[in-house]
């Protein structure tokens, strides 16, 4: 050992492993103070930053936020009230149509449906039945016409009268009695129905003047009287089932 030479040895450096080494704690022999822009709280330099900085955000800020600010906390502001949206009334249509077809619909059906059947009737009463004179007559039915035979009022206890014809010829008890348009009445005792083309012969007793009305379609008279009652009927039960639903949809749309 030489003079002058320490004889401590200098102590070996510890391995970094590609770590960087400790900052020194001061600055470098030879060099002044850091400038403003380098200190090291300044963080404007590029290996340093505030202690509150994120990994990607050198200004301390909140990187999910896009200007870059903290995250605000505390409770919501007040929104503004929202206007409430009109309930639609569901129902009300249902319930109109099903009282149309149950007050208007189906009554004027079943009505019209008689007054269409009894319509030739009703003008062959204006103008008076056609007396068959001598108490007998022979009259000419097309297939399936109808005639109806009349005797006066006052005869009607003691009249009785008959249908004579083909096989096709059928005869129908009826009763009515009707006012005409000269102001006589009437009073039915027959009706002669014709399957075919025939001539029906028509005897009458006890009184003087019989009469008649006809001949009368039969689909005339039977269509309109029972497809005006049917469609009066259908058209009332599919208006009461409307009514019913339309008052349902009403009641859970105001309870909604």
């Amino acid at each position: 050992m030489s003079d002058g030479e320490s004889s401590t040895p200098s102590p070996r450096k510890r391995p970094t492993y590609g770590l960087p080494g400790p900052a020194p704690s001061g600055p470098a022999p030879g060099q002044g103070p850091r400038s403003g822009s380098d200190a090291p709280g300044s963080g404007n330099s590029w290996g340093a930053s505030s202690p509150s900085a994120g990994p990607f955000d050198r200004d301390g800020g909140d990187p999910g936020a896009p200007d870059g600010s903290a995250p605000r906390t505390g409770p919501l502001p007040p929104q503004p009230p929202q206007p409430e949206r009109p309930t639609k009334r569901r129902g009300l249509w249902p319930l109109i149509i099903g009282l149309v077809l149950l007050v208007i619909v189906g009554p004027v059906a079943t009505v019209g449906g008689i007054v269409w059947s009894v319509g030739s009737i009703v003008a062959d009463t204006d103008e008076g039945p056609a007396v068959i004179e001598g108490g007998t007559g022979e009259i000419d039915v097309a297939a399936n016409e109808m005639v109806i035979v009349y005797v006066p009022a006052e005869d009607a206890a003691n009249a009785q009268c008959t249908a004579e014809g083909s096989d096709a010829v059928t005869s129908v008890p009826t009763s009515g009695r009707t006012r005409f348009g000269d102001g006589t009445e009437y009073e039915q005792v027959l009706g002669v129905v014709a399957t075919e083309d025939t001539a029906v012969t028509i005897s009458c007793t006890g009184t003087d003047a019989p009469a008649y009305l006809g001949p009368y379609s039969l689909l005339g008279m039977a269509g309109p009287l029972l497809i005006g009652p049917i469609i009066g009927v259908l058209a009332g039960l599919a208006g009461l089932v409307l009514v019913i639903v339309g008052i349902v949809l009403l009641v859970r749309t105001r309870r909604g």
